[in-house]
């Protein structure tokens, strides 16, 4: 959905140092107004929230207009239920404020039915043989880079996949891998797409075309992260998303540069995914998905990074793999190439739980390769996941003992206390990505 006339003036978008008109995507590019127009929206949310707690109220008492969509049947799998459900556009408010997470599935519940046809269960990947290459990337990534395209990326007020600025937060992500691309070597087959959807933000995916394209080798590997973000109290409050996935969005853009830099040309396929409305419930990576599965592409393997620079004050920093919903072979290979080029330590702890609706009760520790989750709580690789393919997922941390309590806030920032937003943590996770990218791409 689009603003309402009647929210315009309460709405805010980013304001960056330059005049490029992306960054005022509403009225106004004046720094003094924008906080202007922040605080009257707070203030406004802040006087309504006294008058009705529910957020679908809420958003109706405040923007009656922008509103009328959240009546919209759809067809949820809230993660740790059995079965999908029929609920509302409105009802993911709801369940969002309770802390519960879902997949949605309205247009994408034949998702993995043709795949069933193949067989899926790759279990060997290729021995780690590219070294040289892989280290001589590494040291070209840049903390600074990093530092820099997420301080732009979360001056935005939000990206709400259904704002305006969700549309115009990918549309700036787009032009920074565009511009990658355009000062590439002219040798270098590249090419980016943005991948639109129902509602305004579109998913961009970025492609390294095999220098010599063999009919044996047209398997993609694919590496993603979801650029939405959202707060959990309201969608029409302050969301910078620092963490939750500006964090993972920025690893993989610095990975994906290093490697135009370094003149990376693969044997197989090679896509870098920046994914829509993951908070929305998947709702840019299933589509993407099911479009590869419909058309019968082959996928090698999938690696999502969701959350990579939260550091827990005095503990030490470490780079997890998710052990749910994944390929447990896939998973243990991106582990090996995490102890074999990460400076890190590997997570190798998970809790086995019982999960009752939104209560999860620890029932041991023990220590095991990951860091398990509830069943179906994850990120956008549980798309690839559901379509047939191999998928596999890195993150900061065990989910249990180190899990960020800023994200899905407006304190989801870069300046957090304790110096527990750390950039070289994310530094890491594109060491991984880089790894993940040449080892099972190959390099001719």
């Amino acid at each position: 959905m689009k603003f309402s006339a009647s929210f315009v003036l309460l709405a805010v978008s980013a304001v960056f140092a330059t005049a490029n008109p992306l960054q005022a995507v509403l009225l106004h590019n004046e720094p003094h107004r924008v906080a202007s127009s922040q605080d009257a929206l707070l203030e406004r949310i802040t006087e309504l929230s006294a008058l009705n707690a529910d957020p679908v109220e809420l958003y109706k008492l405040v923007d009656p207009e922008g509103a009328a969509g959240l009546d919209e049947p759809r067809l949820l799998h809230i993660w740790g239920e059995e079965k999908a459900e029929w609920l509302t556009e409105g009802d993911k408010l709801r369940l969002h404020r309770q802390g519960l997470k879902f997949t949605d599935i309205t247009e994408t519940r034949e998702l993995g039915n043709k795949n069933k046809l193949k067989v899926q269960a790759i279990t060997e990947f290729p021995k780690i043989s590219y070294g040289t290459r892989v280290r001589d990337v590494i040291s070209h990534l840049s903390v600074h880079n990093l530092r820099d395209n997420l301080e732009k990326l979360t001056s935005f007020f939000n990206r709400f996949y259904k704002s305006e600025n969700g549309a115009a937060s990918s549309h700036w992500l787009y032009l920074q891998v565009l511009d990658i691309i355009a000062k590439a070597d002219p040798s270098i087959p590249l090419s980016i797409r943005k991948f639109t959807h129902t509602f305004p933000q579109s998913s961009v995916i970025a492609r390294f075309e095999p220098k010599h394209p063999s009919p044996n080798r047209t398997a993609a590997v694919i590496i993603g992260a979801h650029q939405d973000s959202a707060n959990y109290l309201h969608p029409l409050l302050p969301a910078p998303g620092a963490d939750d996935d500006g964090s993972g969005t920025v690893t993989i853009l610095e990975a994906f540069r290093a490697l135009v830099e370094r003149k990376f040309t693969p044997e197989y396929p090679v896509e870098f995914h920046w994914y829509a409305g993951e908070e929305g419930g998947l709702l840019g990576s299933r589509p993407i998905a099911a479009e590869y599965e419909a058309l019968g592409r082959d996928v090698r393997a999938m690696l999502q990074f969701d959350m990579t620079a939260y550091t827990k004050a005095n503990h030490t920093p470490t780079v997890a793999f998710i052990t749910t919903d994944v390929s447990t072979p896939l998973t243990e290979y991106g582990i090996l190439l995490a102890e074999e080029y990460a400076d890190y330590p590997v997570q190798r702890k998970r809790c086995i739980f019982e999960v009752r609706r939104s209560v999860l009760i620890c029932l041991r520790n023990f220590f095991f390769l990951g860091a398990k989750l509830f069943p179906r709580a994850g990120s956008d690789h549980m798309s690839w996941h559901d379509a047939g393919y191999i998928a596999a997922f890195a993150t900061e941390g065990d989910p249990y003992t180190e899990f960020d309590p800023y994200v899905h806030t407006a304190n989801d920032t870069m300046y957090l206390p304790n110096g527990e937003f750390s950039f070289d943590h994310a530094l890491e996770f594109s060491k991984v990505a880089v790894a993940f990218a040449v080892e099972l791409g190959g390099w001719v």
